[in-house]
């Protein structure tokens, strides 16, 4: 009976991972398919545009990911109390502090649109600003992703991780004949409709006023980390791209189409890291560990990894040729080596979710150090390709082993978080 349940678990684990992978893949597919369109359909200048809009996208984004990582630590600890009349309360008040921020964020969005665009190149604000709106918007989705993650409605979540990439691969081609600000537009409406579909999936409970005095969110603490480590994260992963296009503007365009085919393991982690956060959050309230569910996540991630590495390594210009067209397929030679720095980037992803879940601290401290330190190193690479890569490859592969050893390790108490 004891191996039948063993094995009945597993079973269910590795069931709810692929949903996640398969979710995950289909949309990353949808993702790059139209970005490869978008970088058919503009000119090479109008390319590098639309690169740092996704750019800004990413960077404002990143509360929305540590907000989920917060989300799902608390609801974990009322999930695991069985106290669901006290959660749908933190949760009502939860989303109308977050509402109320993001308006507050979008009028000063509106206002620093305008600096931005400039520093950037006398860009259009207005594209600027709906870019930011887009990942305003993100953000909370994000919230309503981690309510779903925290009860392991998998199979929910993947059908709005799906939703989310038809809107947005239909409603950005639908705006890319209106230029750059046509296509963020786009992204703006495709993020809006999945969070649309989000909220209904969610859903809200009627609450008394009685009950239990609500002190605290307790979002807080889990957020600040969750918000630094990603934020690391996330340079790590976009670094060697802002400093190609700072030092050599003219291979901006091709290290960034190289840059979106060896990143797609990353986002790949990202949407493994959706099944493997609350399983480690959950596990963490009741006192166990969570390997099994990271052995599983890491299996997965290795699919993409294969297939991305025999692709670059037999015919990596003819895959660039093929994808993006021959104008951008002149870093062709770099493309293995900056996909095995992703490899090690997709694995320290994994293992920072793994630990965020567990209220680990000391990752985001190697982090920062990797970060600053790896920031510098490949800025002495000047932009030269070959070398910012190889530089990327041994920085990434640090970055993993450093955070490897942190999972191994018995955690100490005050590496904890206490709630």
């Amino acid at each position: 009976m004891a191996e039948g349940g063993i094995r009945k678990r597993f079973e269910s684990l590795v069931g709810a991972a692929v949903v996640m992978a398969v979710s995950g893949f289909i949309a990353n597919v949808l993702n790059l398919g139209v970005t490869v369109l978008i970088a058919r359909l503009l000119n090479p200048d109008d390319y590098g545009v639309y690169s740092q809009m996704i750019g800004i996208f990413f960077i404002v984004a990143l509360p929305g990911s540590a907000l989920s990582v917060a989300v799902v630590r608390r609801a974990s600890y009322y999930l695991v109390r069985e106290d669901e009349q006290l959660m749908a309360r933190w949760q009502r008040r939860l989303n109308q502090r977050l509402v109320r921020w993001a308006g507050g964020f979008s009028f000063l969005a509106l206002i620093g649109s305008f600096v931005l665009s400039q520093w950037l190149g006398h860009r259009s604000w207005l594209a600027v600003w709906l870019v930011v709106i887009a990942a305003i918007s993100w953000a909370l989705l994000n919230v309503d992703r981690g309510l779903l993650q925290s009860r392991q409605r998998y199979s929910a979540l993947a059908s709005n991780f799906l939703l989310e990439g038809v809107a947005r691969t239909l409603f950005m081609v639908l705006g890319s004949p209106f230029g750059v600000t046509g296509i963020v537009t786009g992204l703006l409406i495709g993020i809006s409709v999945a969070r649309w579909h989000a909220r209904r999936l969610v859903g809200t409970k009627e609450t008394g006023g009685g009950g239990q005095v609500l002190e605290h969110t307790g979002v807080s603490t889990d957020l600040l980390f969750a918000l630094a480590t990603l934020a690391l994260l996330a340079t790590l992963q976009f670094i060697d791209v802002f400093l190609v296009g700072r030092y050599r503007t003219d291979l901006a365009g091709a290290y960034s189409a190289i840059s979106q085919v060896a990143k797609t393991i990353v986002y790949g982690a990202i949407i493994l890291g959706n099944f493997l956060l609350p399983e480690t959050a959950i596990a963490a309230r009741r006192g166990r560990n969570a390997y099994r569910q990271l052995f599983i996540s890491g299996a997965l991630l290795m699919v993409p990894v294969c297939i991305l590495l025999s692709a670059s390594g037999l015919a990596s210009r003819e895959l660039l040729v093929l994808v993006f067209g021959e104008r951008y397929a002149s870093d062709a030679a770099s493309m293995t080596a900056l996909i095995g720095a992703m490899v090690f980037l997709g694995g320290s992803t994994l293992l920072s979710v793994y630990l965020l879940g567990a209220g680990r601290r000391w990752p985001t401290m190697w982090l920062f150090v990797c970060t600053v330190g790896g920031t510098l190193y490949l800025s002495q690479a000047r932009g030269v390709v070959a070398e910012t890569v190889h530089r990327d490859l041994l920085l990434q592969g640090v970055a993993f082993f450093g955070l490897l050893l942190i999972t191994l390790l018995p955690a100490k108490s005050r590496d904890l978080a206490h709630v």
